[in-house]
């Protein structure tokens, strides 16, 4: 039994050399770089394309949908321009048409007929002048208001520049008062 025991433990020991050869010969690994590059390559390109694209994808077509919302919005803003031009190019046709009618009325006979009819105002306008000029000279008004400037600009206190000032506006609305009441009593004799 011993021997046989020994010759077991013997075969079991020259097995295990063996086998512990082999282990050792089959522990080192060779790698292919090539086929392992290429290999990777594609696996990166894969998990890309699925990565990227698809968001690529999504984004195109967003961005496909608000190009054509903006051709959409850029062809009704076009047609509203189109619209508001038309709109003029017509009310000037109207206006020139109007303006054309007005040009064929207007004649010499019309023009002599509103030379008439200014001729009083005219006239009132040229008497009230002269009235205006006349009675300025006659009562000094432009030296009257050289005085009363002269002296709101030598007075010291606020309330003398106030009663000078509410003074000399007081005299000015009199007499534009005067004028517009001579003027309205020519204007109606002569009427």
């Amino acid at each position: 039994m011993m021997k046989q025991i020994n010759a077991q433990v013997m075969t079991l020991a020259s097995t295990s050399k063996e086998l512990a050869k082999e282990v050792h010969a089959k522990s080192s690994v060779k790698l292919d770089v090539e086929k392992t590059g290429r290999w990777l390559a594609k696996q990166v390109n894969e998990h890309f394309d699925h990565a990227v694209q698809e968001p690529v994808d999504g984004l195109r077509s967003d961005l496909q949908g608000l190009r054509e919302e903006m051709s959409t919005l850029g062809t009704e803003r076009l047609s509203e321009v189109h619209r508001k031009v038309e709109e003029s190019l017509s009310r000037l046709n109207e206006a020139r048409q109007k303006i054309e009618a007005i040009e064929r009325r207007v004649t010499f006979v019309g023009i002599s007929r509103l030379a008439l009819a200014v001729l009083p105002l005219f006239a009132s306008l040229l008497l009230v002048g002269g009235l205006v000029w006349g009675l300025g000279s006659m009562f000094g008004i432009g030296p009257l208001f050289g005085w009363a400037w002269g002296a709101f600009t030598a007075a010291s206190l606020w309330w003398q520049k106030m009663l000078i000032a509410l003074g000399t506006l007081g005299a000015a609305v009199l007499f534009v008062w005067a004028v517009l009441r001579a003027s309205r009593w020519i204007y109606e004799e002569l009427r």
